[in-house]
């Protein structure tokens, strides 16, 4: 009896020891469980913010584009002076109204940076319909005409290069084409607001103070919430309560401040993603702008895309007006620049009226200056000694000159280059705008497809493509004018083909023209095959192009300091020599910036 209690007494504590046991291993689960649904709360909070978030940057960078493609269009699409960007609007007066708030008085720096304007009211700006009469709300304003905002609904801020915008002191529109890029600017033909020299861009810098950029021309601000040190509370709060700043060591970076041509502005990192052990920035750090900019190499292509269609334009007008093309005038400052040139089949483009184009020869320096848009060859031939045959090894003619085997006392060019001795000396070279020195004695001969004339001094005509200069005396002869309508006018000029901007801007020295052999005031334009056409990419069939790179040539008579593009540089070109082969318009790269248009085919 005694035996069957203890085992009855043991089964029961068995049986209360495994019940235990499994109420407290399900307690644990469910601890688990709470402890795990905790966590999965707080991960998908977290992220749900981190992706609500993500989707208002995402929001927000959007306006910033769109604003920034909406500003360049803006600006190419200006009326009265492509490029020209608006005043920004300030709280000078006493609002933000979407209002472009041009200065009265002395400029200011503060001037520069304010919202980006949008609306159609009343301004003190110019009208871009005419650039003429003050604005007052009645046609097109010079603002956007649309609101962009950021995702939290601030409308976005906006910082322009001084180079960018009319200048009232002075009255009158920025000079705006490829010469501005690199400054500074003390060369001309780049001279703008007064006759004084352009500013420096605007700066962009990364988050720890390195430069992003140094050519910068409109900076775009997406101000987002207000931080802790800022207050929006007031009817038009200044640029400190919505733009932020920040110190990296000693430096204090501010996107509020305006007081420099060269402004800088930084691409910060938001402080809700910066952690506390993060020792860049000097505590407390509150920052939350986002920024895009536009630089002035962006703005100047889309800039030369519309003035390239308007050469082509006024070129296709003129075909129809006359059969043909115009002759090019010559590359570089020449003492006639812009006017047509006879015989020649790139340059720029003629807008000057034409004249005769002169050619002088020095005793002295024993140099002649004869451009090679005037002269398709430039021969020296030496009264005495020889010089290295092309081909003949060490010490062979160099660049676009050359010499005969069988006649070796002369040296012939195109274009750059040189000729030497058997010594190596240099005895005879001209540079790529046809200034051309001998060290020796001996007899210049230059030939054109035009017509020279009026030879003086030392120099006489063998025949009217040919003139004949010795060395040991002065002398001059010119190239006889194109006709009087072999120039593409601007307005408002009776004839004229060009808006008055792009003269105003002098576009025409940036833009190479090229025409075919066959389509110009000689030829009938009938042939349908290159040479004598040009060939663009496949098509062969093209009688003339206008090209840009965006370049500063800075007067140089080399095409590759108009174009960059190796097939649209490669060959040497003179009077009546055509380099008839271009390659087409490739996307935009850090080497190529050529934009190839075709006038007609």
């Amino acid at each position: 009896m005694s035996h069957q209690f203890n085992f009855s007494l043991k089964s029961r504590k068995l049986y209360l020891n495994q019940t235990w046991v499994k109420q407290k291993g399900a307690a644990l689960i469910f601890i688990a469980f709470i402890l795990g649904l905790g966590a999965a709360f707080y991960v998908l909070k977290t992220y749900n913010a981190d992706a609500a978030r993500a989707r208002q940057d995402e929001k927000t960078y959007k306006a910033l584009n769109d604003a920034k493609v909406a500003l360049i269009a803006w600006a190419v699409n200006y009326s009265s002076s492509p490029g020209q960007m608006p005043w920004p609007d300030r709280n000078s007066d006493g609002n933000y109204d979407g209002s472009s708030d041009c200065y009265i008085g002395a400029f200011d720096y503060g001037y520069l940076l304010g919202q980006l304007p949008s609306q159609p009211t009343t301004s003190p700006c110019l009208d871009p319909n005419n650039g003429l009469n003050i604005y007052s709300g009645l046609s097109t304003y010079p603002g956007l005409n649309q609101v962009f905002t950021d995702a939290q609904g601030n409308r976005l801020w906006y910082a322009v290069s001084r180079n960018l915008v009319y200048d009232y002191g002075h009255t009158e529109n920025p000079i705006i084409n490829p010469g501005m890029i690199n400054p500074p600017h003390t060369i001309t033909p780049y001279m703008r607001q007064g006759g004084t020299q352009s500013y420096p861009w605007l700066t962009v810098i990364d988050r720890n103070g390195n430069l992003v950029s140094d050519r910068v021309a409109v900076v775009i601000i997406a101000p987002g919430s207000p931080l802790e040190n800022q207050n929006r509370s007031s009817p038009a709060p200044n640029a400190k309560e919505f733009l932020d700043s920040f110190m990296i060591g000693a430096a204090n970076y501010k996107n509020s401040d305006s007081s420099l041509a060269n402004e800088d502005f930084i691409m910060g990192e938001d402080s809700r993603n910066v952690p506390a052990s993060d020792t860049t920035y000097v505590k407390p750090y509150y920052f939350n702008d986002k920024l895009v900019y536009i630089t002035i190499d962006e703005l100047m292509y889309a800039l030369e895309k519309r003035a390239l269609q308007e050469t082509k334009s006024a070129l296709n007008k003129y075909y129809t007006a006359n059969g043909y093309y115009p002759f090019a005038s010559g590359l570089g400052l020449t003492a006639n620049q812009n006017q047509c040139v006879q015989g020649n089949l790139r340059g720029l483009l003629p807008v000057s009226a034409p004249s005769t184009h002169a050619c002088t020869c020095t005793a002295s320096s024993k140099t002649c200056s004869c451009n090679f848009s005037i002269s398709s060859s430039i021969s020296f031939t030496r009264t005495t000694g020889s010089f290295v045959a092309t081909g003949g090894g060490v010490n062979a003619p160099i660049g676009a000159c050359t010499v005969n085997p069988l006649t070796t006392d002369t040296c012939t060019c195109n274009g750059a280059g040189s000729c030497q001795r058997a010594s190596g000396a240099v005895q005879f070279s001209c540079d790529a705008c046809g200034v051309c020195a001998a060290t020796v004695a001996g007899t210049n001969k230059f030939v054109t497809t035009g017509a020279f004339i009026s030879p003086s001094g030392s120099c006489n005509t063998t025949s009217s493509t040919q003139v004949s200069c010795l060395n040991s005396a002065d002398g001059s002869f010119s190239l006889g004018s194109c006709s009087v309508n072999e120039t593409i006018k601007s307005l408002p000029s009776a004839g004229g083909l060009l808006p008055i901007w792009f003269t105003a801007n002098q576009w025409e020295k940036y833009i190479v023209y090229a025409v075919s052999e066959d389509c110009n005031s000689t030829g009938a334009c009938i042939s349908t095959v290159s040479p004598p056409k040009l060939s663009v990419g496949l098509n062969k069939n093209v009688n003339a192009i206008v090209a840009g790179s965006i370049a500063n040539p800075n007067g140089s008579c080399s095409i590759a300091s108009y174009l960059s593009d190796v097939e649209n540089t490669n060959v040497t070109v003179s009077n009546g020599i055509q380099d008839s082969i271009y390659q087409k318009t490739n996307p935009r790269s850090q080497t190529n910036t050529d934009q190839v248009v075709v006038v007609t085919q």
